[in-house]
C-alpha cells in the first residue's frame, strides 16, 4: 500500500506540472498548443475555406430539393 505522504507528493507534482505546462503558458496568452507557425495556420484556413464551400454546396443541393414536391399520390401497399 502506499504510504498518504507519497501518494500527497504525487498529487502536488502533477498539479505544479498542470500549472507550468498548461495554465501558465495560457495566461500568458500563448496558449498550450504545440504546433505553431504559418503553414498549420495556412493549412487549417485551406480546410475551412473546403468545408465551407462543401457547406454551401449542400444547403444548395437541399434548397433545390426541397423545392420538388412529387405530383402524384403515394400508392400504398395493399395489406395482406
Amino acid at each position: 500500500m502506499m504510504p498518504t505522504w507519497l501518494a500527497g507528493l504525487v498529487a502536488v507534482a502533477a498539479i505544479t506540472v498542470t500549472y507550468f505546462f498548461c495554465v501558465r503558458p495560457h495566461l500568458r496568452g500563448q496558449g498550450g498548443t504545440t504546433t505553431r507557425g504559418a503553414a498549420h495556420d495556412g493549412q487549417v484556413d485551406r480546410q475551412i475555406a473546403e468545408l465551407r464551400e462543401e457547406l454551401r454546396a449542400m444547403r444548395a443541393r437541399d434548397y433545390v430539393d426541397g423545392g420538388r414536391v412529387p405530383s402524384g399520390t403515394p400508392t400504398v401497399p395493399p395489406e395482406s
